[in-house]
């Protein structure tokens, strides 16, 4: 999945500007049921509706941070909402707990997240999956949509430096 990067200005007390930028990878959590599609299928993955990263608690206060990086897994149900939350516990990520103002920033970030669901789409042959489908969503003369639910992990990297701060949030890639 092409990495993706956008610059967000973050006002703070004491602080000039703070910039974050976020890029996203796709990972498949261990032990995740498989589906094996039919020829006649397509699969849409989930697609992020201006979902805000992260900020610094405004107290923060740190002049300096090394990178942090802390990792949040979940469910994109089939409407779009975000739910089953849970700080990670994997390989470049620290312990739940250790940045509690961080901890807290993510995941009230992530709980706000929106996305168009993933979702299953259904033709009703070989030849019409390949003349309709774009990539795009459930395009064409579909017989059926069906929208299901996927996790998705994200790792959000907190940094400040001489003061400033910068959030980089990276969805993780399948292992």
């Amino acid at each position: 999945m092409a990495m993706v990067a956008a610059v967000v200005a973050l006002g703070g007390a004491g602080c000039a500007t703070r910039t974050a930028g976020v890029e996203q990878r796709l990972i498949l959590p261990e032990g995740a049921a498989r589906y094996e599609m039919q020829a006649h299928q397509a699969f849409v993955y989930p697609a992020p509706l201006k979902n805000s990263p992260p900020q610094f608690p405004a107290d923060f206060g740190a002049r300096t941070l090394p990178p942090t990086t802390l990792c949040v897994g979940f469910v994109v149900a089939g409407d779009g909402s975000v739910g089953n939350l849970e700080l990670l516990d994997q390989p470049g990520c620290i312990a739940a707990g250790r940045q509690p103002r961080l901890d807290a920033a993510v995941l009230e970030a992530v709980s706000a997240w929106h996305f168009e669901p993933a979702a299953f789409c259904d033709y009703p042959d070989v030849a019409t999956r390949n003349r309709d489908w774009t990539g795009v969503g459930c395009a064409g003369a579909v017989a059926a949509v069906r929208p299901v639910a996927v996790s998705l992990a994200y790792a959000f990297t907190f940094e400040v430096r001489e003061g400033r701060a910068r959030i980089g949030a990276t969805q993780v890639q399948a292992r």
